[in-house]
């Protein structure tokens, strides 16, 4: 297996954004409707909201796990890819545990809310730490700062073409 060009990796990446945007949204907006009728009814669902509001998600960024392992067969860089992922799967479970922690009343919403922005940061800085740690023996790595860009650049052209 060759490793691919990083605009070949851009590539793929947005091929996979525009295949799965349908998860994302409808699945988000499902959601939703979802989690209005439960609330309504009762708030002892508060976990089972949680999960039906990331989940989509989660499925989303599977996939896309499986994408960026085709990228390079450097088992380094299989390993920080699953551990990206592993982290992101640990906090989705955190934050369920702790919603239903605070819905039993085992602990308060002053301890709910730290703990939530905390687990928050530790993912974002986690991922960025797992990017630089990549960028070092695969230069060709493509980052969230880099894909972002890419697709703005897209969006520029796409409306410059209209």
């Amino acid at each position: 297996m060759k490793m691919l060009t990083k605009q070949e990796r851009i590539e793929r990446l947005l091929a996979h954004e525009d295949a799965t945007w349908h998860w994302r949204y409808w699945g988000l907006f499902f959601n939703l409707i979802v989690v209005a009728f439960i609330s309504y009814q009762t708030s002892i669902y508060l976990p089972l909201i949680v999960f039906a509001l990331y989940l989509p998600q989660l499925c989303v960024e599977w996939r896309k796990t499986k994408l960026l392992l085709t990228f390079n067969p450097d088992p380094r860089y299989r390993r920080w890819i699953y551990s990206d992922f592993i982290v992101e799967w640990f906090i989705f479970l955190l934050f369920l545990c702790l919603f239903a922690c605070y819905h039993t009343g085992f602990i308060t919403i002053w301890t709910l809310g730290p703990t939530l922005v905390i687990g928050v940061i530790g993912g974002v800085l986690f991922s960025h730490i797992i990017n630089r740690a990549i960028l070092d023996f695969d230069i060709e790595h493509v980052t969230s700062k880099s894909f972002n860009k890419a697709k703005v650049r897209r969006n520029k052209a796409g409306k410059m073409s209209h």
